[in-house]
């Protein structure tokens, strides 16, 4: 008995990071779970929809700034610290211009949109731009805590308002305040001072050396082929079918969240080890992903409809199983993304990645417009085709490289 506690203590600390980010992903889902029960379907693809653009918008506020900040600081802290400050005001001064803009363009509700970017925000674009002092310090295991701290609290407000029957106005603003409690936290813990980078702007500025454009063009790429389906979503496809989407790529996304967490931390593992040793880490973590992608993914086939119907609570939502199943397997390739991308990122090969992208974004935009007759399915498709072709892109110049480096 004691080994076998031993065990499961040995277990939770190494993947504790995993953990919490599921735990991030199970609150978000919950969420959305009790949301789709105090809305009307129309209501909810609609918010759904503003989610989608938000999070396209809030690319300019994190043009891959948070990788950069990892491998041009070469994992030293002071510099990290020093870069975050510098990035994260960029970054609410981009969101202070999106809702400035905003204002001019005819939206249904203003408000909801401008609640929902905020949130957006807090919820995940300052995290990543975060996250490098957390990677460089090793300290997974506190922003686990903060996570987890995080997805609880989201979980309660979002049971407050269901059972209150507040609107869903107020659960974002609940949200936002949230996000901001979260925002002093991570500060503190990383050390990060505004009022150094505020200060020393101009000298800060010229520390950003020219290679930020390269992850600034991947990161704009990679965010336009895997956003395009579901922006042809949120503009052309009605508000009830679009909900069905978002409910099918919600719980597909599970699977994908592993993978970011796992390629998250293994990106600086990789920086400036031997090509033995990355051999190992991509190995190890694709074999890993593998198996809980075999097991989700025969689960999802099995009980698809179920789980779509139970979880979102309205019978309509079984018709998403189809979707549902093509999405999950569309994250096998999304596995081989994470892994051998964070490879060619750690090495510095960011242009390489940028040319596979632009290739990614003229695929899903004509299959799209091949199939733009079936409607939802031709998103659906595009995803799968997309996400298919870049991750074996990725496998194989990954390998390419590993192999002449090996010969060097």
């Amino acid at each position: 008995m004691i080994k076998l506690i031993a065990l499961i203590k040995n277990i939770l600390n190494s993947q504790l990071y995993t953990i919490s980010l599921y735990s991030r992903q199970v609150a978000g889902t919950v969420v959305l779970l009790l949301v789709t029960r105090m809305l009307p379907v129309y209501e909810y693809g609609l918010m759904r929809s503003y989610v989608a653009i938000a999070s396209f918008l809030l690319m300019f506020a994190n043009l891959g700034y948070n990788e950069y900040i990892l491998v041009s600081s070469k994992n030293v802290v002071r510099e990290i610290q020093i870069k975050i400050g510098f990035f994260t005001i960029n970054a609410i001064a981009t969101v202070v211009i999106i809702m400035m803009i905003s204002a001019f363009v005819p939206l249904k509700s203003y408000l909801i949109f401008v609640l929902v970017l905020l949130r957006t925000f807090f919820d995940g674009t300052f995290f990543c731009i975060m996250l490098p002092y957390f990677q460089a310090t090793r300290k997974f295991n506190l922003i686990s805590y903060v996570n987890i701290f995080y997805s609880f609290i989201t979980v309660l407000i979002a049971i407050i308002c269901y059972i209150f029957h507040f609107s869903l106005a107020t659960f974002l603003l609940l949200g936002i305040f949230l996000g901001i409690f979260n925002f002093i936290q991570v500060t503190y813990y990383s050390g990060v001072k505004y009022s150094f980078a505020l200060k020393y702007l101009k000298r800060i500025f010229k520390k950003i050396d020219k290679t930020i454009f390269s992850y600034a063009g991947v990161v704009l790429c990679a965010y336009l082929y895997m956003q395009i389906p579901s922006l042809y979503i949120s503009t052309f496809i009605s508000k009830e079918t679009a909900a069905l989407y978002f409910a099918a790529y919600t719980i597909a996304s599970i699977i994908a969240l592993l993978m970011v967490a796992q390629a998250q931390k293994i990106i600086p593992e990789m920086i400036n080890s031997s090509i033995q040793d990355i051999k190992t880490i991509i190995t190890k973590n694709i074999k890993l992903i593998t198996i809980i992608n075999a097991i989700l993914l025969t689960f999802f086939i099995i009980f698809g409809k179920q789980i779509l119907t139970i979880l979102y609570g309205r019978a309509v939502y079984a018709d998403a199983y189809l979707m549902l199943i093509i999405l999950s397997i569309s994250n096998f390739s999304y596995a081989l993304i994470c892994v051998y991308g964070s490879y060619l990122t750690a090495s510095g090969n960011q242009k390489i990645k940028m040319r596979m992208q632009m290739e990614a974004i003229m695929i899903s935009l004509i299959v799209l417009a091949l199939f733009h007759k079936l409607g939802v399915y031709s998103a659906v498709i595009s995803y799968f085709i997309t996400y298919s072709y870049i991750g074996l892109k990725y496998c194989i110049e990954s390998k390419k490289i590993i192999n002449l480096n090996k010969n060097v």
